[in-house]
C-alpha cells in the first residue's frame, strides 16, 4: 500500500453515502466526501510550505519540522569541486535521504537505487511531494512527472548531478535512453511486441560495440550526440 493511500483510505461506502446524503440535503453541492488522516496528510503538505487553509483545518495538530537544506549554489559549487566518482555518490546520497523522508523509512539506507519509484510505494501525492522536496534541496524545477521522466533514484540523482554540476561529458543522449527504459517499463519480454523490442535493441548493441563487422568508427566515449542519435534513429526508424 503507498504512502498516499494511508493518509486517503477508502471509505466504507455506508459513510460515504451517508455523508454524501447530508451534504445535499444541506445545499452543499460543491464538497469533497474523503477520510483524511490530517496529522500525516498535512505534515507532508505544509513541511515545505505553508498552507493557510491546511492550518486552520488541523487546529492544534502541530506542525512537521522543515529539514534544512544547504543553498542550491553551495551545493552547485561543491559537486563541481569533486571528482565525478564523488559527485554521484553525493547526489544519490541526498535523492536516496529524500526519498526516505517521503516513504517514512527510517534510514535512506533502505532506498534501493535501482527500484524504480512505482515499485517501492509511490504514488501521485508522494510523486508531488518528492518532486517539491527536490526542488527545495537543488533548486532546480522539475516536471510533475519526473519520477517517471526518471523512474529510478539512481537515473533521477544522475539528472541532477549533470543539471548541478554542469558536468559538459554527460551527453543530453543519456537522457535519451533513460526515457527510452522509462517507455520500456510498459511492455513485456515475453509478449510479441516486448520480442521485437528485445531483438532490435540487441541488434543495435551488436552495432554499437562491433565496429569491425558494421563499420561503426565511433566508439562509446568518443561518440558524438548527432553520431548517437543517428544510429538509435536508423535502428528504431525515427528521425
Amino acid at each position: 500500500m503507498g504512502a498516499g493511500q494511508r493518509l486517503l483510505p477508502g471509505m466504507p461506502p455506508e459513510a460515504a453515502v451517508g455523508a454524501l446524503s447530508r451534504s445535499l440535503a444541506a445545499g452543499e453541492t460543491t464538497v469533497m466526501i474523503a477520510d483524511v488522516e490530517w496529522a500525516g496528510f498535512g505534515a507532508r503538505f505544509t513541511g515545505l510550505r505553508p498552507s493557510p487553509l491546511l492550518s486552520e483545518l488541523l487546529g492544534g495538530l502541530p506542525a512537521a519540522a522543515v529539514t534544512p537544506v544547504e543553498p542550491a549554489e553551495e551545493l552547485a559549487a561543491r559537486l563541481r569541486s569533486m571528482p565525478p566518482a564523488e559527485q554521484e555518490r553525493t547526489v544519490l546520497e541526498s535523492v536516496r535521504a529524500q526519498v526516505a523522508a517521503v516513504l517514512g523509512h527510517a534510514k535512506p539506507a533502505s532506498v534501493d537505487p535501482a527500484r524504480r519509484f512505482l515499485e517501492i510505494g509511490f504514488d501521485s501525492l508522494t510523486a508531488v511531494e518528492l518532486r517539491n522536496r527536490l526542488a527545495a534541496a537543488t533548486g532546480l524545477r522539475f516536471a510533475a512527472s519526473v519520477i517517471f521522466d526518471y523512474p529510478t533514484p539512481a537515473a533521477l540523482a544522475g539528472h541532477i548531478r549533470a543539471e548541478l554540476a554542469g558536468d559538459e561529458r554527460t551527453p543530453p543522449a543519456l537522457d535519451e535512453l533513460t526515457r527510452l527504459e522509462a517507455a520500456l517499463s510498459a511492455l513485456s519480454p515475453s509478449d510479441a511486441a516486448g520480442a521485437e523490442v528485445t531483438a532490435r535493441l540487441q541488434s543495435l548493441l551488436s552495432r554499437w560495440t562491433d565496429s569491425g563487422s558494421n563499420d561503426v568508427d565511433v566508439e562509446v566515449d568518443s561518440a558524438t550526440d548527432d553520431e548517437i542519435f543517428d544510429l538509435i534513429g536508423k535502428e528504431f526508424g525515427i528521425s
